[in-house]
């Protein structure tokens, strides 16, 4: 069986296509895929060299955007973003975003987390805290298929966020704090 040969131009121009899904072995010797749960046609960080991250993290915002139907008003220098939708008279609705341009695990993950606003819907949560923090189990989720680490950094981010959001709630007079949100009521350092 003859092999596809690959010259340099062509693997320089679309690296990411030429990596293969690694497969595994299950116990019974036969073999299982190891990207279970990946979305279809996507790439996982841990297959990509190294020097090749940003392409596959240009491709993740290519993807999110033609899925989710966003566009990007701005690329923020500040690890923030935020997420709205413009509703017109005729009934357009226009989906945006700014965030930081994923270049990192806790860039992609301040990408991937305003996007999740509109993958899960604006209003969809009361109080607002409990959207956030459904939000952010999203774009975990998202990270995990794709194989882009969730480390203590994103982890940090994650809960300084979310304290920032609960003690907002209870500025603003929120009464009764949904007991999954209780872990953020401490700064977390």
């Amino acid at each position: 069986m003859a092999e596809r040969q690959l010259d340099l131009f062509t693997f320089l121009k679309d690296p990411i296509s030429q990596v293969k899904p690694s497969r595994k072995t299950d116990r019974s010797g036969s073999h299982r895929s190891a990207d279970r749960g990946k979305p279809a046609g996507c790439t996982l960080l841990s297959d990509v060299p190294f020097r090749e991250h940003h392409r596959f993290y240009d491709q993740l915002v290519a993807e999110m955007k033609a899925h989710y139907g966003i566009s990007i008003r701005k690329w923020r220098s500040s690890m923030s973003g935020v997420a709205y939708e413009l509703h017109y008279n005729n009934g357009d609705v226009r989906r945006m975003i700014s965030a930081p341009r994923p270049r990192s695990p806790v860039s992609a993950c301040i990408f991937m987390h305003e996007v999740g606003h509109h993958a899960v819907g604006f209003k969809k949560f009361r109080p607002r805290c409990l959207e956030e923090y459904h939000v952010w189990q999203w774009a975990f989720e998202q990270m995990r298929k794709r194989a882009i680490p969730v480390d203590r950094r994103v982890e940090r981010h994650y809960r300084r966020s979310m304290y920032h959001y609960v003690r907002l709630a209870k500025k603003r007079g929120l009464k009764v704090l949904p007991p999954v949100l209780e872990q953020f009521q401490t700064w977390p350092g």
